[in-house]
C-alpha cells in the first residue's frame, strides 16, 4: 500500500514538472509587458519601460529576470529609477511544506535620483507622503511580527554598481552615493552571514568626497527578533575642503534584541592631513542601551594635533570619561577628563532637552597657559583711525566685526575653577568664574582671582541683542607695574594699591566698541613711579636754561621715571575718551597735579601735569636747586600710546624763577621797611613799595 502511495506522489510530482515545462514553453511572459507598463502608469502616473524581454522559469525555482528597466518621475519623462538588469528566484518544492527558500536577489546598475524642489516638495511625495494608509491585516499564525514566514531563507543579496542622487534645490546642494556594492551570504530565520559593503559619497556644498567600506559577520535570529554582528571593520577615507581624513572603526561584537543593545568595545582611529594635522585614537568600552537609555561605560583615547600657526606647534591630549543618556527624558550626563602638557582638566556636563538644550557644566583645571595655544592678539597701528579720517584716499584699517548672535540660543549655567592661569601674558591664580546664559544674555558673576600680590573681584554682562558689554572690576592691593608690563609689554606705572573699573560699551565692531566706551575708573597707589620722564633729572640737567627760556622736550623713555609716595586719580569715560581732572601725586621733591584726556578709541593721549618743587635736590647727586622751590613745572604728555612724547614749559619756569628772584632782591633793598607799620615779613611786596614811596 505504501509503495502505491509513493508511486502516486512521484507521478504527481512528475506531472507538475511536465505542466511547468509546458507552461514555460507555451506562455510568453513578455506578452504581459504592456499590461504591466499600463498598470504602473494608471496607478502611479509614472512611465515604466522594459528595454528587452522578460524572462520567467518555474522549476525547480520560480525565477524572474528583468532587462534594462526605467521608471519615470510622476507626470514626467525624466527618469526616477533605472536598472541594467535584475534577477530573483524562489524554490517551488519547499513551498509545499510552508518554507520560503529564495535564491540570491541580484540587482545590477541601479540608478535613482530624488529631488527636493525650492518649494519643499520632492519627487517621492506621491510614493510616500500621499500614500493612503492601509488597514492592518490580522497576523498570520505562521508569521512573526517581522511579517516573514516562520521558515525563511534567502540565498543572498547582491547589489552591484548602484547610485543614488539627492538634489536639494533649497540648499543648492547635491549628495551622490555612487559605486554602491553590497554582497551578503545566506540569510535565513536563524543564520550567520558575511556582509561586504562599499560606496562613495560626494557633496557639492561644501565640496567633499568620501570612500567608505564595511565588513562584518551578521548573526540573525528573526524568530527571537535579535541581531548581532562580529568582526566589524569600517573604513572611511576622503576630503573636506583642504583637509584629507582617514577613519577606521572596529568592534568585535554587537548584540541587539527587542529589549536592549550592547557593544563590547568600539575603537576609532582617525587622521587628518592637509589644512589641519591631527590624529585621534579613541576607545569606547561597555556600550549598552535600550529604546530609552544609552550609556558608555568608559571613554579613553588620545589626540595628537599639529598647530603650526600657534605658538605651541603641537598638542597631545589624553582623554578619559563616561556618558549616559535618557532619550525619553531627554537628558545627557557626561564626565570627561583631559591631560595635555602640564594641564589637567576634570569636567562634568549635563544636557536637558534636545531641541532647545539647557546645558550645565562644572570644570576644574589645575593650571592652564592659553598663550601656548592662542595666536597673538593683532595690534592695530597706533593712531590708525585718525590718519584714515584725515586722508581721503587712504583705505581705513580693517575693523573686526563682533558677532554675538550665538548667545541668543544659548541656555547654560556652570562654574569654572583654574588653579593657575596665563592668557595674553596676564597671570592669575585661584580663578573662579560662574557663567550663566539665557535669553541672549551672558552673565559672568562672580569673577574672582588672586593676581599680582592682590585680588580681583568683578563681573561682566553681554547682551547679544544690542551687542552691549558691561564690565565691573575691583583690583585690591595689586602691584600694578608687573600687571601692566605683562598686559601691555611696557613699563608705564609702578606702585601698590587699588584700581576700580565700571564701564559699558556697545557696537558691531571692535573699533565701535572702543569708541562707545563709557563709565568710570579710579586708582589709588603708593610707593611707585611714573615711567617715561625723570623730572628731577631734567631739573638737574637743564638748570642752565632758566636764563635762556628755552623749551626742550623729548620722547618718553622707559629708562626714566619720576617716583611718588602717593598717587590718586579718577576718570570719567564717555564716547571712548577717559577724562581726568584730579590727578595728585606726592614725593619728597614734588607735588604733581594733572588733568587731561585719554582717547581709548584712537589710542592717543593729551595730558598736562603740573609739578611743583617742594623739596631740594641736594644730596641726590645733583646741584642744590633750592632756588626752584615753590615753582610749578608744566609737563605736557601727548601722542599715540606706542610713542608718547613730553614737553616741559621752561619759559613758564623761567618767568616764575625771575619773579621769585626779583621779590627776594626787593626784600633785601627794603630791609626792615617790610616790618614798619605792623606789616609782617610775609606781607605783600607791593604794599611795602607803596609805603616806601608814600603812596
Amino acid at each position: 500500500m505504501l509503495k502505491k502511495v509513493l508511486i502516486g506522489i512521484a507521478a504527481l510530482v512528475l506531472l507538475l514538472v511536465v505542466v511547468a515545462v509546458a507552461l514555460v514553453a507555451t506562455v510568453d511572459v513578455d506578452h504581459y509587458k504592456p499590461r504591466i507598463e499600463k498598470a504602473a502608469f494608471d496607478q502611479l502616473g509614472r512611465t515604466l519601460a522594459f528595454d528587452g524581454k522578460l524572462s520567467l522559469s518555474v522549476f525547480p525555482t520560480v525565477a524572474l529576470a528583468l532587462p534594462h528597466t526605467t521608471l519615470s518621475e510622476r507626470g514626467s519623462s525624466t527618469p526616477f529609477v533605472s536598472l541594467d538588469r535584475a534577477r530573483v528566484s524562489l524554490a517551488v518544492l519547499p513551498l509545499l511544506s510552508g518554507r520560503v527558500e529564495a535564491g540570491t536577489a541580484s540587482l545590477y546598475g541601479l540608478r535613482m535620483t530624488v529631488t527636493r524642489h525650492a518649494d519643499g516638495s520632492t519627487t517621492v511625495d506621491d510614493l510616500t507622503g500621499k500614500a493612503k494608509p492601509e488597514s492592518k491585516a490580522p497576523e498570520s499564525p505562521s508569521q512573526g511580527s517581522t511579517g516573514l514566514p516562520a521558515q525563511f531563507e534567502l540565498g543572498g543579496i547582491e547589489l552591484v554598481d548602484a547610485q543614488v542622487t539627492y538634489r536639494d534645490e533649497q540648499a543648492h546642494n547635491t549628495v551622490t552615493l555612487s559605486k554602491l556594492n553590497l554582497k551578503t551570504g545566506r540569510i535565513a530565520t536563524r543564520s550567520s552571514t558575511p556582509i561586504d559593503l562599499s560606496a562613495s559619497l560626494a557633496t557639492t556644498e561644501p565640496p567633499s568626497h568620501v570612500d567608505l567600506s564595511l565588513k562584518a559577520i551578521a548573526d540573525l535570529d528573526l524568530a527571537e527578533h535579535s541581531f548581532g554582528a562580529r568582526g566589524i571593520a569600517a573604513h572611511v577615507r576622503g576630503n573636506a575642503g583642504a583637509d584629507q581624513f582617514d577613519v577606521t572603526l572596529t568592534a568585535p561584537q554587537i548584540t541587539v534584541d527587542a529589549a536592549r543593545a550592547a557593544v563590547e568595545q568600539v575603537k576609532l582611529l582617525a587622521t587628518v592631513t592637509g589644512g589641519h594635522q591631527a590624529r585621534i585614537d579613541l576607545t569606547l568600552d561597555k556600550l549598552s542601551g535600550t529604546a530609552d537609555k544609552f550609556s558608555v561605560g568608559a571613554i579613553a583615547g588620545e589626540m595628537d594635533l599639529e598647530l603650526p600657526a600657534l605658538p605651541q606647534k603641537s598638542l597631545k591630549v589624553n582623554l578619559d570619561g563616561s556618558m549616559r543618556a535618557d532619550t525619553r527624558g531627554q537628558d545627557v550626563v557626561a564626565r570627561l577628563a583631559a591631560h595635555f602638557d602640564e594641564t589637567k582638566v576634570a569636567s562634568q556636563l549635563n544636557v536637558h532637552g534636545f531641541s532647545s538644550p539647557r546645558i550645565g557644566f562644572d570644570v576644574d583645571v589645575d593650571r592652564l597657559n592659553l598663550d601656548r595655544y592662542l595666536p597673538a592678539a593683532p595690534t592695530a597701528p597706533a593712531g590708525a583711525a585718525a590718519p584714515a579720517a584725515s586722508h581721503g584716499s587712504a583705505a581705513p584699517a580693517a575693523d573686526p566685526k563682533v558677532d554675538l548672535s550665538a548667545l541668543k540660543a544659548l541656555n547654560l549655567a556652570g562654574e569654572v575653577r583654574i588653579g593657575a592661569l596665563q592668557v595674553h601674558n596676564l597671570k592669575a591664580a585661584k580663578v573662579q568664574v560662574a557663567v550663566r546664559a539665557a535669553g541672549g544674555h551672558l552673565d559672568v558673576a562672580p569673577l574672582s582671582a588672586s593676581l599680582y600680590q592682590g585680588s580681583l573681584n568683578g563681573s561682566a554682562r553681554v547682551d547679544a541683542d544690542a551687542n552691549r558689554v558691561a564690565v565691573k572690576a575691583d583690583l585690591a592691593g595689586i602691584s600694578i607695574g608687573p600687571l601692566l608690563q605683562d598686559l601691555t609689554g611696557k613699563d608705564v606705572l609702578d606702585g601698590h594699591g587699588n584700581v576700580k573699573l565700571d564701564v559699558t560699551t556697545l557696537g558691531p565692531t571692535v573699533g565701535a566698541l572702543r569708541r562707545a566706551l563709557g563709565g568710570s575708573a579710579s586708582l589709588a597707589l603708593r610707593d611707585g613711579a611714573v615711567h617715561g620722564i625723570n623730572i628731577a633729572q631734567k631739573l638737574r640737567d637743564l638748570k642752565g636754561t632758566l636764563s635762556t627760556g628755552a623749551a626742550p622736550g623729548g620722547t618718553a623713555s622707559a629708562a626714566e621715571k619720576t617716583d611718588f609716595s602717593e598717587l590718586t586719580a579718577s576718570f570719567s569715560i564717555k564716547d571712548g575718551v577717559a577724562s581726568n581732572r584730579d590727578l595728585l601725586a606726592k614725593s619728597p621733591l614734588l607735588r604733581v597735579n594733572g588733568a587731561g584726556d585719554i582717547d581709548v578709541g584712537a589710542g592717543v593721549l593729551d595730558y598736562t601735569a603740573q609739578a611743583t618743587v617742594v623739596g631740594t635736590l641736594a644730596g641726590q647727586g645733583g646741584a642744590d636747586l633750592s632756588s626752584l622751590q615753590g615753582l610749578t613745572i608744566p609737563v605736557h604728555l601727548s601722542g599715540p600710546f606706542t610713542a608718547l612724547s613730553y614737553q616741559l614749559d621752561w619759559s613758564s619756569i623761567a618767568r616764575q624763577a625771575a619773579a621769585s628772584k626779583a621779590t627776594e632782591r626787593l626784600k633785601t633793598l627794603l630791609g626792615n621797611k617790610l616790618n614798619q607799620g605792623g606789616q609782617s615779613s610775609g606781607s605783600n611786596v607791593g604794599d611795602a613799595l607803596k609805603g616806601l614811596l608814600g603812596k
